[in-house]
């Protein structure tokens, strides 16, 4: 029997150290919203909450590349395992947060359609918004770029022209959205089911793995690549533009914003970071190690000192970021090293077994 064990790669730190950093952002500016309101467009915090997502979508893209682009095969015994492993990582910590956000923050929003639209997880993948979880619309996302993977994969190992058009037909199509879906003139949060489609996302996704095909073994830039990192940030971070953030999503506004955010996702790919110090290392390695587990939980921990202590916290809002953030980063820790970890094992031990009898 043919043996189609992905081949283990090297993990890319740097990857992680990003992944860590945009859901750490996102977590701030969760605790803005919640407590000051809707940031403007021209803040840095609404740059992360649009493009923070963007850049889980790259990495997202990218590292499925690279683990998978050696051995992969279009296969049924392949396509199982994938999905398998894919299932074990992201919904026993989705159907989690799920259950935790109706028990502790949201109980009004507990229905017969979304119960059974979060339990079975396929119509998130279609239709986003009706995820309870908060931020979980993103995860649907990325069930339908799970979707797309094995096919766009194949394109990029063997049919390299055909991926490439892909990539230009979601190229197109994220035109489509910013120029025609979205009205520019009309809040973000009443065009959410709109934004949130995945077909309007999966542009990001596409140019994760292009930006893996484009050349793996590239040598790292060292520090260029670091003076270029600080000048996208600062690109971003002071990008001319104001207004409800529907505004960075709409135009060349988002065309632009989302060109510096997939090079900064290539130049953090191609930097090494060597000349850091091991312990800031070990804090980002890990910050990126649960950050799924940050994304997914802060929302949860910010509700639940709310109800423990509305009171006090009402007048003193400042006290109730700083406890949710180090709640958050302290159960996100023990969230993945015994819960993501656990289902981790437990999705190779399931996809191990179920090869043999699909190949058979």
């Amino acid at each position: 029997m043919t043996n189609n064990t992905t081949p283990a790669i090297n993990r890319i730190d740097s990857l992680d150290y990003l992944r860590g950093l945009a859901a750490f952002g996102i977590m701030i500016y969760h605790m803005h919203l919640f407590t000051y309101g809707e940031a403007d467009a021209s803040s840095v915090l609404a740059k992360i909450k649009i493009y923070g997502v963007a850049i889980f979508y790259v990495l997202s893209g990218l590292t499925l590349y690279m683990v998978h682009i050696r051995g992969f095969v279009f296969s049924k015994p392949v396509l199982v395992e994938f999905y398998i492993k894919r299932f074990f990582r992201i919904v026993p910590l989705l159907w989690m947060a799920t259950a935790l956000t109706l028990v502790i923050v949201y109980p009004q929003m507990l229905s017969v359609k979304k119960i059974i639209a979060n339990i079975t997880i396929i119509p998130g993948a279609i239709k986003p918004e009706t995820f309870i979880a908060n931020g979980a619309w993103s995860i649907g996302d990325e069930l339908f770029f799970y979707i797309l993977f094995p096919f766009l994969i194949w394109m990029a190992k063997f049919k390299k022209g055909l991926f490439w058009g892909f990539v230009a037909l979601s190229f197109l199509i994220l035109i489509y959205f910013t120029f025609k879906v979205l009205d520019p003139n009309v809040y973000l949060g009443k065009q959410w089911a709109e934004y949130v489609n995945p077909l309007g996302q999966m542009f990001y996704f596409a140019a994760g793995i292009g930006l893996g095909a484009i050349e793996r073994n590239m040598k790292k830039f060292g520090w260029p690549a670091v003076l270029g990192i600080v000048f996208l940030c600062s690109l971003i971070t002071f990008y001319p533009v104001t207004g409800e953030p529907v505004q960075l999503v709409t135009g060349f506004n988002r065309l632009i914003l989302s060109g510096y955010v997939i090079a900064l996702c290539f130049l953090f790919y191609k930097c090494d970071f060597d000349f850091l110090p091991g312990f800031i290392k070990t804090i980002l390695r890990t910050l990126g190690e649960i950050s799924f587990s940050v994304y997914l939980i802060h929302p949860i921990i910010y509700g639940l000192i709310r109800f423990a202590a509305a009171d006090y916290l009402s007048a003193n809002p400042i006290i109730h970021i700083a406890l949710t953030i180090a709640i958050t980063l302290v159960l996100s820790f023990y969230s993945y090293t015994y819960f993501e970890k656990y289902f981790i094992r437990l999705g190779k031990s399931v996809s191990a077994k179920a090869k043999p009898a699909v190949a058979s």
